[in-house]
């Protein structure tokens, strides 16, 4: 085999290698272009190799390719050693390697910033050499993430042993469609207990825009007389409600500390609950439209009522049409301003909840509290 070139390396090819000549190979083909602690120091560099994390990836082969961008997009904002192992239908009991670097500039005038990649293949009887090749690679004194990016029964061992290793466990399953016992066994706390799953990261911009309504002292009481919630989404494909939906019910159960009463009813899109709260009765409604069109679930309105002796109160946000980032703010109340507004409440793509799973804490309260009603909103 030829011997493989720093540019080669540097433009994304992936080089093949030997597992265990991996790290050697990493070093000659960073050569005198990247920065690294310890190398002596240089004017003009060509490019600073960046370390945050390890991320190791797990994939199958039918799916790298919705991974290859993303995980370009990833990199660019969280730069890390990024371990890739694809699953395939290879039947050799062996362990293939290949190393390239992910670069991108910065600004204008700067060297390239540049994580490396490290992809190692293996067939169904090989599985479970990857842990033990996995090892010897992470980079000591730094968090090791796991992207889990399918079901994770589909090679329980792998994940099992992987997932009792990492200080984060990042479940990126479908939406809306992936099984309630895959996400039953990725978010199991006495598995995984900082796993997050990235529908959850989809809702940021949401969960503010609700606090919102209440955040002044003067109207923290109305958070006691919440009497329902309609969460209307919109889905490319027919089937259980959207993730997105069914997080942002259990975020604000969670929250308030809703209690589920007996089991959601369920009819072809809609799901309907009823909970408990600390002074009555709650109902959940989870409205799902279809339009396969969209590559990804989105939420189009929330709306909250309230319970008074003057007629209840009405909080919503809507947005204007599947493809738009604007939401309008409508509230009918006697103690509120009630002046329409619009603000913008783009959806996050595949890569930057990754990212915010990444950056975001490992300790997250509102997540843990909302699983419980989120498994018990989904059947699992």
């Amino acid at each position: 085999m030829p011997e493989a070139t720093s540019d080669a390396f540097l433009s994304g090819h992936g080089v093949p290698v030997a597992p265990r000549d991996i790290e050697t190979e990493l070093i000659r083909l960073w050569g005198p272009a990247a920065e690294r602690v310890g190398a002596p120091d240089q004017d003009n560099p060509t490019v600073t190799r960046v370390v945050l994390a390890n991320l190791v990836v797990a994939t199958r082969q039918a799916n790298v390719g919705r991974l290859e961008s993303v995980l370009e997009d990833v990199t660019s904002r969280f730069p890390c050693r990024a371990i890739v192992l694809t699953r395939s239908d290879e039947p050799g009991r062996e362990v293939r390697a290949e190393i390239s670097a992910l670069c991108h500039l910065p600004a204008p005038g700067l060297p390239q910033v540049c994580s490396e990649r490290i992809d190692l293949h293996a067939g169904p009887v090989a599985s479970d050499l990857l842990p033990g090749a996995v090892r010897p690679l992470l980079e000591a004194d730094l968090p090791f993430v796991l992207w889990w990016t399918d079901d994770p029964r589909s090679d329980d061992s792998l994940f099992r042993d992987l997932a009792d290793e990492c200080s984060r466990l990042i479940l990126d399953l479908p939406d809306p469609n992936a099984d309630p016992a895959a996400l039953r066994l990725g978010l199991d706390a006495s598995v995984t207990p900082h796993g997050r799953d990235t529908a959850w990261f989809g809702l940021t911009r949401w969960r503010e825009l609700i606090a919102q309504f209440f955040d002044p002292p003067c109207h923290l009481d109305t958070l006691s007389r919440l009497a329902s919630v309609t969460i209307r989404a919109v889905s490319p494909s027919q089937g259980r409600p959207p993730r997105l939906s069914v997080w942002l019910a259990g975020w604000l159960a969670g929250q308030l500390g809703w209690e589920p009463q007996g089991e959601p009813e369920r009819a072809p899109g809609r799901l309907t609950a009823s909970l408990q709260g600390p002074s009555g009765p709650i109902s959940i409604t989870l409205l799902t439209e279809v339009d396969s069109a969209l590559e990804s679930p989105r939420i189009l309105e929330t709306t909250l009522t309230t319970r008074t002796g003057d007629g209840p109160e009405t909080f919503r946000l809507t947005r204007a049409s599947a493809q738009a980032s604007e939401v309008h703010i409508h509230i009918d109340s006697p103690s509120y301003c009630t002046l329409p507004r619009m603000v913008l409440a783009p959806d996050l793509d595949a890569a930057h909840r990754v990212a915010a799973a990444l950056e975001s804490s490992r300790i997250d309260p509102p997540f843990q509290r909302a699983l419980p009603i989120a498994f018990w909103l989904l059947g699992a």
